[in-house]
């Protein structure tokens, strides 16, 4: 398994995880699935709003709808993911009526969250930002107030033969990301 170098020991999970190009033989059991989706709804939200929405794609229908949407060089290593789960937030579905400025936030945390479970359940998972956003709006229920964030390829390790020419992408250090005062 590929490791990052990290100047501070973190979860396994967290150091192990990457976004892949390659997919593995095999299924996503629907029990990890579930359980992977159980962990986006952990996440931390402003309040607890729980704005997220997910949509798995399993069946080959299901996929090709999406594909629709995606912009060139996606779809060539995306179709080798037995489980593809499309992150959405609603902007509208809030306590107070307003607009939740904060549901993207959410939502990729819990992306994070649902990438860090299905890293410990042995699977592996890259999000994609590349598709038509407004578009594929049209092929849920009507809802102006659903953005469409993500979709994430779910699927089993490939071979270490396989992800050899696959390079773990460094991080930037603690220092380099810190907000410095005027």
């Amino acid at each position: 398994m590929k490791k990052r170098e990290l100047e501070y020991e973190l979860m396994k999970e967290i150091e192990e995880r990457y976004s892949t190009m390659q997919f593995g033989e095999g299924e996503v059991l629907e029990e990890d699935l579930r359980a992977m989706l159980l962990a986006a709804t952990q996440a931390p939200s402003a309040y607890n709003e729980q704005p997220w929405r997910f949509y798995v794609a399993k069946t080959q229908q299901d996929k090709e709808m999406l594909m629709e949407y995606m912009l060139p060089g996606e779809k060539e290593w995306m179709v080798k993911a037995p489980v593809w789960i499309l992150l959405a937030g609603d902007v509208g579905d809030t306590h107070n009526g307003l607009f939740n400025y904060w549901t993207s936030f959410d939502a990729g945390c819990a992306w994070g969250f649902l990438a860090l479970e299905a890293q410990r359940r042995g699977y592996v998972t890259h999000c994609i930002g590349s598709f038509d956003r407004v578009d594929i709006r049209n092929e849920f229920q009507k809802n102006d107030n659903i953005e469409i964030y993500g979709i994430v390829a779910v699927g089993r390790p490939a071979s270490e033969e396989a992800t050899a020419r696959e390079k773990v992408p460094p991080r930037k250090s603690v220092n380099a990301v810190q907000l410095r005062r005027k």
